[in-house]
């Protein structure tokens, strides 16, 4: 977690609660855990979000205020996920992510607000127990309607409005465009009583004054209720507000009640596009009738700079009651984003990458909700699979760190669908994914499972694929190339570009890892032009990253080192937290071919902090371990003792920490070259290369001797001269029988 905090910046004033501001500062002084309690409507989240931005202020929290609304969360099974998704916490387990919580908050100082937890309160006990005991940096301030009963626990009940609740009112009027004077303040103070105080009921009323006067709203107010008496505590506050829902939706249009239901389905926030999908027609009048009355908050999204909408949870649920069939606007609602996601795995892979990967954040309680249920709903659980089988072909779960998000989905899916094309997909698509974090474990049974299933050519795409990354990863076989060729062929006339830049991506890997130099040039040099043509930051650091894996496997490891920085530096700027474990894998190894041994040992000890933070392993991983068990074996050769404590210095290095200290240049001064065994320090190949020059040869002769092109030839006699400082191919000759008689002599 690299920014502090993720506070709600205010779009109205904050009015009065000074006492219980005051109050709630000063438990959270002395207390890890703090309840506001209190009716809905009496603005628990906003005493909790003030505080927030008060100790933020003032520094309190070294990591920040961090916020989780948990009022749209309807399954508890995600609770842990949702925390870890808002603080940004990469979370790519399979299991339920309470782990990787903690694993990620106890040395963390940093205040939690998790906000309306009343319907969940056993699992939310469960996960601030067990966050308290094993965090001790960490603070957490609840709302709720009734305790939660953790030991620790310090209750603050959030009373009604008193004198406050006439400002309020007099503010929001206001805000409405009333001119309120103190002839009105008998009127005034008497409809905030009857409004008990709760400041969501003060300001659907105020409200109403941009259409109705006063008096109008006081005697349609006083026909409508029956003045409520009791306990300032007990449930009479909640009937007011129940009350105050029921003459607001009397003032609306059949039309706007009609919307106000139909919002309801909505999980979190969205825009006028996907209203006016769920809603089935125009809705730019209603929606902005029920803004001017408070029902809907209108606020601008920092992503598309658009405007987006949300209700209240208690506006929401209030909502909810008027909706006589929900399932008409579920099923748009599904649409609707089955389609955004659809146009996301087309899309993403283009120059503007950075903002579909942030519109899908700003959407994926939508997303998660439509792909839920529609995967409960029989008829729509093939749009729903296809649905979560896009959000991972975007590669958003995987670049935002939400792998385990996706994987849960996909597991329901699998229960589902029993068609035998798609399923062998969702298999593939599974296995995939398992093999990608090196989970062979979980991949090769998904992979036998659709292997035994029906195939279709356009489905057998997936599995060869799949069979092709086994063959890779597990076997470390060359016969993977050509069903990665296969595919890259299939892609190209068939699939988005995306797709087509994965298994490109993948066949040159494979080529780099498995085939001799030749080959491997040209699948490098082909993925290279293809980074540098289409525009898009991430590609272009994946191909930086594959130039770098050539020059160290292939060419020249001097090289490696500031490609594969490059690299690392943009997939830091994009926010993927999924490259940046490949490009730590780059350095390690690249550093321990340099003889920079000390920082190996610190980027090996990092790299495996990252493996468990991305739950990435490379051990199941082939090509890619041999690479390491070399580099690891060079470096406790080269430190002996010392191995142990630099490593362990490198795993204890916080992500930001380790980050920074890869993308440092390698000082002269920690480079410790091994001993040349060739003149100039040229590699075996280019020594001989350099002894066929001598001889007279031309760079197709080479290229006949050595079983390369002429062009690859050409280029290696190019960097040959460059890294001795020689003009021509006579002076090269000259030097090399020089540096021969003087080996000899």
């Amino acid at each position: 977690m690299t920014v502090r905090g993720n506070l709600p910046a205010r779009t109205t004033t904050f009015i009065g609660r000074r006492a219980v501001l005051a109050e709630t500062e000063a438990l959270l002084g002395k207390a890890r855990l703090v309840t506001l309690v209190g009716a809905g409507g009496v603005g628990k989240t906003r005493i909790a979000v003030e505080t927030g931005l008060t100790v933020a202020r003032a520094g309190v929290f070294q990591h920040g205020v961090w916020v989780v609304p948990l009022a749209d969360l309807k399954d508890p099974a995600l609770l842990a996920r949702t925390v870890a998704a808002e603080l940004r916490i990469v979370d790519n387990s399979p299991d339920a992510g309470l782990g990787r919580l903690v694993e990620s908050l106890y040395d963390k100082h940093l205040m939690l607000v998790l906000d309306n937890c009343e319907h969940l309160l056993e699992p939310v006990r469960h996960l601030v127990h067990h966050l308290l005991r094993n965090c001790e940096g960490l603070t957490i301030l609840t709302t709720s309607r009734e305790q939660l009963g953790v030991y620790g626990e310090h209750l603050l009940r959030v009373p009604p409005l008193d004198e406050d609740a006439v400002e309020l009112f007099l503010e929001r009027a206001e805000a409405a465009g009333a001119s309120l004077t103190e002839v009105d303040l008998p009127e005034v103070g008497a409809l905030c009583r009857a409004l008990d105080g709760l400041p969501l009921a003060i300001e659907l009323a105020a409200a109403r004054l941009a259409e109705m006067s006063l008096t109008d709203v006081l005697e349609q107010l006083d026909r409508r209720f029956d003045l409520l008496v009791g306990d300032t505590h007990g449930p009479a506050h909640h009937v007011t507000l129940e009350r105050a829902f029921e003459w607001s939706a009397r003032q609306c249009t059949d039309e706007e009640r009609r919307l106000w239901a139909t919002l309801s389905v909505f999980p979190a926030d969205f825009d006028r596009a996907a209203a006016e999908a769920v809603a089935g027609g125009d809705v730019l009048e209603s929606l902005s009738a029920l803004v001017r009355k408070s029902i809907v908050v209108a606020t601008t999204s920092p992503v598309t700079r658009r405007t987006r909408y949300r209700l209240l949870d208690t506006v929401s649920q209030f909502g909810a009651r008027l909706l006589t069939d929900a399932d008409e606007p579920l099923r748009r609602h599904v649409l609707h984003y089955s389609a955004f996601v659809d146009e996301a795995a087309r899309s993403w892979f283009s120059p503007d990458e950075a903002l579909w990967m942030a519109r899908l954040r700003e959407e994926w309680p939508n997303i998660r909700a439509a792909v839920g249920y529609a995967l409960g709903t029989p008829d729509l659980a093939e749009a729903g699979t296809v649905m979560a089988m896009n959000v991972q072909r975007s590669r958003f779960t995987s670049f935002a760190g939400m792998l385990g998000q996706a994987r849960d989905l996909l597991a329901v899916a699998r229960k589902v669908i029993t068609e035998p094309a798609l399923r062998s997909s969702l298999l593939a698509h599974c296995a995939y994914l398992a093999q990608t974090q090196g989970d062979m474990a979980a991949a090769i049974p998904l992979m036998n499972e659709a292997r035994a299933l029906p195939r279709q050519p356009m489905t057998d795409v997936h599995l060869v694929f799949v069979e092709a990354t086994h063959l890779f990863y597990v076997d470390g076989s060359p016969d993977c190339v050509p069903l990665y060729a296969r595919v890259v062929e299939l892609c190209r006339e068939y699939a988005p570009a995306g797709d087509t830049y994965i298994t490109e991506l993948m066949h040159a890997m494979a080529v780099c890892f498995l085939m001799d130099a030749e080959a491997a040039n040209k699948a490098t040099t082909g993925l290279i032009r293809l980074a540098e043509s289409n525009g898009v930051d991430w590609s272009h650091a994946w191909g930086l990253w594959h130039q770098a894996l050539y020059e160290l496997l292939h060419g020249d490891s001097a090289q490696v080192h500031p490609l594969a920085v490059e690299a690392l530096r943009i997939q830091l700027e994009l926010g993927d937290t999924w490259g940046p474990a490949y490009s730590l894998w780059l350095l390690a190894c690249t550093c321990a071919e340099l003889g920079a041994h000390d920082r190996a040992a610190r980027l090996l000890g990092a790299l495996r902090s990252q493996e468990r933070i991305s739950r990435i392993s490379f051990a199941s991983m082939s090509p890619f371990h041999k690479m390491l068990e070399r580099a690891d074996r060079t470096v406790r050769r080269a430190l002996g003792d010392d191995y142990q404590v630099i490593t362990t210095l490198g795993a204890d290095l916080r992500q930001e920490q380790a980050m920074e200290f890869a993308l440092e240049p390698v000082p002269d001064s920690e480079r410790r070259p091994v001993k040349a065994t060739l003149p100039g320090g040229l590699t075996k190949q280019e020594f001989t290369i350099a002894g066929l020059v001598a001889e007279g040869l031309t760079s197709k002769q080479i290229g006949a001797r050595l079983f390369i092109s002429p062009r690859t030839a050409d280029r290696h006699v190019v960097n040959i001269r460059a890294k001795l400082g020689l003009p021509n191919r006579v002076a090269l000759a000259a030097w090399l029988r020089s540096a021969t008689d003087t080996g000899t002599r």
